[in-house]
């Protein structure tokens, strides 16, 4: 027997569902959420049903009042507030308790589409925190750099020693991410350590992938070519053994030509002498 819902059950239905809001459960939890308005609308009608008979009258019932809706906008041109106070519309006619059902969903997705949104911007705004930091950081350095160099350099002029006091600064300034003894790293100084170490790591890595890459093609290119070299030498085997069989073919063809000849020449002088000594035998006569 086929099980048709009736207008009771519908509300039931919508009422159940606008209770449990499947859908505002977690990932992997709205079969569950369905399985527990099914049981409950079973209870409440004393009738049978199961998570999949009301999640498509559900979705049946959501597509029929939006057509009804828009049929309604398109007639009259007006609509009906969200916020009206006629209870007996809202929460005890069919086209009502849907109504609600949907607006809840449509609210809770655009607050979910709304958290989605604001928390992007805010990963957004740390990243651009993050690379700002380190650029300020980057420039820092350089800028202290210069600055000692500046100052070694008029130390050197002072002091007339500018060969003995040139290796400390060739040595501050090739070496820009040494920290000295005793002394503790900031923040942004590894921060920078930290980029320049995985921009390092980045660039090992890809040059190690160049150079499988191209080992394995170097190697398919050579197996290629063993391959091509094998097959070009069989063809040529194969041809030079089609050729000494299609020699010894005519080489027999010939032998057999010759010996036919023969028999025949052998049989035409036997045939010869026959006939004379035919001749010679009636002439005596």
């Amino acid at each position: 027997m086929v099980f048709r819902f009736s207008e009771d059950i519908d509300k039931e239905l919508m009422r159940e569902a606008i209770k449990q809001k499947p859908y505002a459960a977690k990932y992997g939890e709205a079969a569950a959420v369905w399985v527990q308005v099914a049981k409950c609308v079973s209870a409440a009608v004393k009738v049978s049903l199961v998570d999949k008979q009301v999640q498509d009258r559900v979705r049946l019932l959501k597509k029929n009042w939006s057509a009804g809706e828009l049929r309604a906008a398109l007639g009259s041109g007006i609509e009906e507030a969200r916020n009206a106070t006629n209870e007996q519309s809202h929460y005890d006619s069919l086209p009502g308790l849907v109504g609600q059902y949907v607006s809840l969903e449509k609210d809770f997705k655009a607050q979910k589409q709304s958290n989605k949104e604001k928390k992007q911007a805010e990963e957004a705004q740390t990243n651009l925190c993050a690379s700002q930091i380190v650029s300020d950081a980057i420039t820092r350095r350089a800028r202290r750099g210069e600055n000692i160099l500046s100052s070694d350099a008029s130390s050197d002029s002072d002091d007339g020693t500018a060969s003995v006091a040139s290796t400390p600064s060739v040595s501050s300034i090739s070496t820009p991410g040494k920290v000295p003894a005793g002394r503790r790293k900031s923040v942004f100084q590894l921060e920078v350590d930290r980029q320049e170490k995985r921009i390092r790591l980045d660039a090992e890595m890809r040059r190690e992938q160049f150079d499988r890459q191209m080992h394995l093609q170097q190697q398919q290119h050579a197996e290629r070519l063993a391959f091509e070299r094998e097959q070009h030498e069989n063809r040529l085997a194969f041809e030079r053994e089609r050729e000494r069989s299609r020699e010894r073919t005519e080489e027999r063809l010939n032998r057999a030509r010759e010996e036919a000849e023969e028999r025949n020449r052998q049989l035409i002088l036997q045939c010869v002498t026959i006939f004379s000594k035919s001749l010679n035998s009636s002439d005596k006569k």
